[in-house]
């Protein structure tokens, strides 16, 4: 699961979804969460790179989102969970609290991007979190991005390039019929 792990924080580097040290993936391993170390760099990550910590537990050396990956792994069955920042989910949520995708494959698998708000770090916006995908597979918290939980990366991974396609065809959409 850590080679799929790696696999994808490249890809999200590559899909623009993650710049610098943004963004986190994690996997659910029995009892455990084997998650991102804060600071990793997704899109040249190693084996070293994941820290595994039980749930419920601590560990100074895991994501600062931790508890966000904790609270969807208790709500849900979902086995993996990713976080990343795309620009346009990241700007739209910053004058819209939902959006409604204009394109097919936004009509078809995300229905409508709801925009979250929340205090980062806080168990609140967790558990917000938590509720959001446990309804859709995806939550959007607005000025901080993505997240997406499923049975494995390939499908978390394209649902979140689902989530911010629409976002810029939606920006694009608004920006062009503004003219």
């Amino acid at each position: 699961m850590i080679e799929d792990a790696i696999r994808i924080g490249k890809k999200l580097a590559d899909y623009h979804l993650i710049d610098g040290a943004s963004g986190n993936l994690s996997f659910r391993d029995g009892n455990r969460i084997v998650i991102t170390r804060t600071g990793a760099v997704l899109d040249s990550l190693t084996e070293d790179d994941f820290v595994s910590v039980e749930i419920g537990g601590q560990d100074e050396r895991a994501s600062s989102d931790l508890k966000v990956h904790e609270e969807v792994y208790k709500a849900t069955d979902y086995r993996v969970v990713l976080h990343c920042h795309g620009v346009f989910n990241v700007a739209l949520s910053l004058i819209e609290d939902k959006v409604t995708p204009l394109d097919l494959e936004g009509k078809i698998f995300l229905k409508e991007i709801r925009f979250i708000k929340g205090e980062f770090g806080s168990e609140e916006i967790a558990r917000r979190i938590a509720d959001e995908i446990k309804k859709s597979g995806f939550a959007v918290v607005k000025a901080h991005g993505i997240y997406v939980a499923s049975d494995n990366f390939d499908n978390a991974f394209k649902i979140a390039s689902y989530v911010e396609h629409s976002c810029q065809v939606f920006y694009l959409y608004r920006l062009l019929t503004k003219l």
